[in-house]
């Protein structure tokens, strides 16, 4: 991708932006939810219950998946407690998986780079690191992971993408 960038004279050049993965970063302390909402009409209203209701408590969500049935999201360890308590108060069914970390893989123009996510994929797959769920945004794709296994899998996610060791 090149931007054009105005020139006096009437000359114009472009600036080639950085390609291809440029880091790899972990962050741990996560907890995945899953909760059944139902659906239909009552699922939909279920479903907005339950962002609510976690907004109400001041608890930050990320990774959040909307499907027919299920609602999912990431939130930190810290706040499982308050999203139990959440959850319960509302008689939802919901399962929480604790101990996971956040495996962040950045390339500039991620969009327009063919097979990095199936780079990722099988990178974590060496790695023996189970994908629970992802996400992407332009820059990233993220990978919600085993705690335990978080470390190995940027090591090599580093190493397929040619970078320098992850720091702990």
């Amino acid at each position: 991708m090149y931007e054009h960038l105005p020139q006096p004279r009437g000359r114009r050049f472009f600036i080639e932006q950085e390609r291809g993965v440029t880091d790899v970063r972990v962050e741990i302390g996560l907890a995945h939810v899953r909760v059944r909402a139902g659906s239909g009409e009552k699922g939909l209203q279920n479903h907005l219950k339950v962002l609510e209701t976690i907004a109400e408590q001041g608890v930050n969500v990320s990774l959040v998946k909307i499907h027919h049935d299920w609602i999912t999201f990431a939130v930190s360890q810290a706040d499982v407690p308050r999203i139990t308590h959440c959850l319960d108060s509302l008689g939802l069914d919901h399962k929480i998986v604790p101990n996971l970390a956040l495996v962040i893989t950045v390339a500039a123009n991620m969009r327009e780079s063919a097979g990095i996510m199936a780079q990722i994929a099988e990178s974590l797959w060496e790695a023996d690191a189970h994908i629970i769920e992802t996400g992407d945004s332009h820059d990233t794709v993220q990978c919600l992971v085993p705690e335990e296994r978080a470390f190995a899998a940027a090591q090599s996610l580093r190493r397929r993408f040619q970078l320098g060791e992850v720091v702990r």
